[in-house]
């Protein structure tokens, strides 16, 4: 009986580790700690006007609450991280290589007395593959076309082709007052009307 209770005891041992160690890796673990919501951006004194990503040519005027996408912009923007589904928010860094345009694919303007501020939201790649370069701003008359430049940081780099939604915000300043038509030539975008009083 002695040599059979030898030949027990290092399986037992052996059965009592392996259910520990399966404990171990399947018990519960404290959460981490959320980290800190971003504070949310200031109220727009004006509702402001958005182009529909599935609609046709139309926009809102900043005065007419039942059309158009409300959206806040932020006054000061920076970068940010994003949302769940939203776009990470970039600012032009001037002096990339290998400069391309960017398609558009909605813009949304914000409305504070006279000033403008237009999110341009499109599809880019992953850093440093892809980094915006600059926004172009030109008007005629009444017209405002915005178009963007993307490029990719120096030297040979690797990196992975997937999709990143990302958005700028571009500061149009203070507008006479009048009805004014933005557009993102280039992108499929469609362009939105905002009226200054």
């Amino acid at each position: 009986m002695t040599t059979s209770h030898r030949a027990i005891r290092p399986r037992l041992i052996l059965v009592l580790v392996a259910g520990l160690v399966v404990s171990a890796c399947t018990g519960t673990a404290e959460a981490p700690a959320a980290s800190p919501s971003p504070s949310a951006p200031p109220p727009a004194t004006n509702p402001p006007a958005a182009s529909q990503p599935s609609g046709g040519g139309g926009g809102a005027s900043a005065g007419d609450p039942g059309s158009g996408v409300g959206v806040d912009l932020p006054t000061a923007p920076g970068p940010v991280n994003p949302g769940v589904g939203q776009a990470q928010l970039v600012v032009p860094k001037p002096g990339q290589a290998n400069l391309h345009p960017v398609a558009p694919t909605l813009i949304q303007a914000s409305v504070d007395g006279r000033r403008v501020l237009v999110k341009v939201t499109y599809y880019s790649g992953v850093e440093p593959c892809s980094i915006l370069d600059s926004v172009k701003v030109e008007r005629s008359g009444t017209d405002i076309a915005i178009s963007l430049v993307d490029g990719s940081g120096p030297g040979d780099i690797v990196c992975i082709e997937i999709a990143v939604l990302k958005a700028t915000i571009v500061d149009l300043g203070e507008l006479e007052p009048g009805t004014y038509r933005i557009a993102a030539p280039g992108g499929e975008a469609p362009p939105i009307e905002i009226t200054i009083d």
